[in-house]
C-alpha cells in the first residue's frame, strides 16, 4: 500500500458508489491524512444483463473481479453489498467490517402508488430474486413475476418499457440513492423475509493486512455483525445461493439474536419459515441449527428438485 493512498475497489453502478463514497467518508474521519482513490471495476454480473443470476453463476459474479484485484494487490480494500458476498471465501481474503445495517425491507414501487393487496388480478411483477418471487407468489398466487436486471433506475424504468404493474426492490438501496419518496410499500419480513445480509455493507481486506485491518474495524457495527454471521451460518449450512428461494433475518433484542428464515419452491406453493433465538456468542451455531431443521423440514427435497431441474 501506498502510505498515502489507499485505493478502494467498487463495483460501477451508481449505488455502489454511493456506498463506497460513503466508506471512505466514515474512514476520513478517523483517518484524514490519507488520499483515497476508488477503483471501479466492472463484474460479470454487471456485464450480463440479458440472463437471471441463477442462469449465470450466481451473486459471486458480482465479486470475483473484485476478489482477484485485492489478492493481487491492486487495490487495498473492498466495498460490497453483503448479500452478494459469497458465503465461502479464499483463506487469503476476509471481511474486516460489517457496517451498521439499513432497512432490511424490501419494497414494492407500483405504477399507481398502491400496495401489494390493491394490485389488480394477475398483476406483473418484475424481479430477478428467486427468493422475492417465490415469496410473493405464496402471497399472492396469481401474480406474474417478470425477470428484470440493471441497476435500480433501470429497474423502476422497466416499469414503463416492460408495462409492468410495479417493482420489488431493497429499501437499502432506494434510501442510499434518496429515491425514498418512489416507494409504494414497505414489505413485511413476514411476508417477504429478507435476503442474506440484505441493508449491510461488508468491507473485504486480505487477511495478512494489519493496517488496513485496524483501520476498517473503525466502521465495524457489532449488533449488525452478530446478526450477519447468523444469516451466513444459516446460508453456508444450506449450500444454497442465488439458484435456491433462501431468505435470513437476523436482529439483536436484550443480547440475543432472533432469527427468522425461509426455504422456498420457486412457485412459491411450498414456503418453510424457520424462527429461533439464542445467545450472541452462539449466533453460528444458530444458524446451523435452523438450515438442518429447514433441511428435514422438506428443505432437502426442495434442493435436490432444484438442482435436478438445473
Amino acid at each position: 500500500m501506498n502510505t498515502t493512498k489507499i485505493r478502494v475497489g467498487s463495483r460501477a453502478s451508481e449505488l455502489a458508489l454511493v456506498q463506497t463514497n460513503w466508506v471512505i467518508n466514515e474512514l476520513k474521519k478517523f483517518f484524514p491524512a490519507y488520499e483515497y482513490e476508488i477503483i471501479e471495476i466492472k463484474t460479470i454480473g454487471d456485464k450480463i444483463l440479458d440472463k437471471t443470476l441463477d442462469k449465470i453463476g450466481g451473486k459471486g459474479l458480482f465479486v470475483k473481479e473484485i476478489e482477484a484485484a485485492l489478492l493481487e494487490k491492486k487495490i487495498d480494500f473492498a466495498v460490497h453489498s453483503m448479500k452478494d458476498v459469497p458465503t465461502e471465501m479464499v483463506d487469503e481474503l476476509m471481511i474486516g467490517a460489517i457496517t451498521k445495517r439499513e432497512d432490511v425491507r424490501d419494497i414494492l414501487i407500483s405504477k399507481n402508488n398502491i400496495d401489494l393487496d390493491q394490485l389488480p388480478q394477475n398483476a406483473r411483477i418484475g424481479t430477478s430474486s428467486l427468493r422475492r418471487a417465490a415469496q410473493l407468489l405464496n402471497y399472492r398466487p396469481d401474480l406474474r413475476i417478470e425477470p428484470i436486471r440493471g441497476n435500480i433506475q433501470t429497474r423502476m424504468k422497466k416499469m414503463d418499457t416492460m408495462n409492468l404493474d410495479g417493482v420489488i426492490l431493497a429499501a437499502a438501496g432506494i434510501n442510499r440513492m434518496g429515491c425514498e419518496n418512489k416507494i409504494s410499500q414497505h414489505i413485511h419480513n413476514d411476508i417477504c423475509t429478507p435476503a442474506v445480509g440484505q441493508g449491510a455493507l461488508g468491507i473485504q481486506i486480505r487477511t495478512n493486512d494489519p493496517l488496513i485491518q485496524s483501520m476498517i474495524w473503525k466502521l465495524n457495527d457489532s449488533v449488525t455483525e452478530y446478526a450477519v454471521k447468523a444469516e451466513r451460518s444459516f446460508m453456508r449450512e444450506l449450500k444454497g445461493g442465488c439458484h435456491v428461494p433462501v431468505g435470513a433475518f437476523a436482529y439483536i433484542e436484550n443480547d440475543r439474536v432472533y432469527m427468522n428464515a425461509m426455504i422456498g419452491e420457486i412457485d412459491g406453493k411450498k414456503i418453510i419459515r424457520l424462527k429461533d433465538d439464542c445467545k450472541l456468542e452462539d449466533c453460528e451455531k444458530m444458524g446451523i441449527k435452523m438450515a438442518i431443521e429447514g433441511l428435514t423440514k422438506g428443505g432437502k427435497e426442495i434442493l435436490e428438485n432444484m438442482e435436478r431441474n438445473d
